[in-house]
């Protein structure tokens, strides 16, 4: 006589899997269309906070004993949140506008206009934001600036410039920003860590 099967342990069936995938991407790609910003704010919010987690475990804060510092998350989620994924939909949408696919050599200009005309003063917003709301204060976050603003802007041109000539030029509008984000976790780790590098160094 056969033993009763568990049904609380079956493994769950490959097929099973890819259908609540597919429909949780279908249900995603709903709310771009009909939500876009706020869809895209939290996403941002949720990509930022978790590359700024992984940085943490990366290159371990020696002030808080290589504890997670939250406050640095959640100033990553909210910069997300609140400032990036919005600013950048509408970015990308304006650039849409002024400069349509029909211009002549609109992919350079897409590019020279993002990386010298956006990408500085969005930077700098950045750093401010993300050192006043970990608790560095205004004088701090000027020092911050100050010390790793150059650096970083020179890194965000060289690694950004291609990765925005294919996002701006390539995948369709509603998706860039989430295109972006992908390629943002890399990037937000990468700064994390060498923020938080260039911070001990000081120290």
């Amino acid at each position: 006589m056969s033993e009763p099967t568990n049904n609380r342990y079956r493994p769950i069936k490959k097929e099973k899997v890819e259908g609540i995938l597919s429909r949780a991407l279908k249900e995603y790609i709903r709310l771009l269309a009909e939500r876009p910003v706020i869809t895209k704010a939290v996403t941002n919010s949720v990509i930022s906070g978790f590359g700024n987690i992984v940085s943490q475990l990366l290159a371990p804060d020696p002030s808080t004993g290589g504890k997670i510092n939250w406050r640095s998350v959640f100033a990553y989620s909210s910069f997300g949140f609140l400032i990036n994924g919005p600013l950048i939909h509408h970015f990308y949408a304006y650039v849409e506008k002024v400069l349509p696919k029909n211009q002549p050599n609109v992919a350079i200009k897409r590019v020279l206009f993002d990386r010298f005309v956006f990408a500085p003063p969005f930077l700098l917003l950045f750093l401010y934001y993300v050192a006043i709301v970990e608790g560095a204060g205004n004088k701090g976050a000027v020092k911050k600036i100050k010390e790793t603003y150059w650096l970083i802007l020179k890194l965000n041109w060289g690694v950004w410039s291609f990765v925005q000539y294919f996002n701006m030029n390539y995948v369709p509008l509603k998706f860039r920003t989430v295109f972006g984000n992908l390629c943002a976790l890399i990037w937000m780790i990468s700064i994390s860590v060498l923020r938080r590098r260039l911070a001990a160094k000081q120290n």
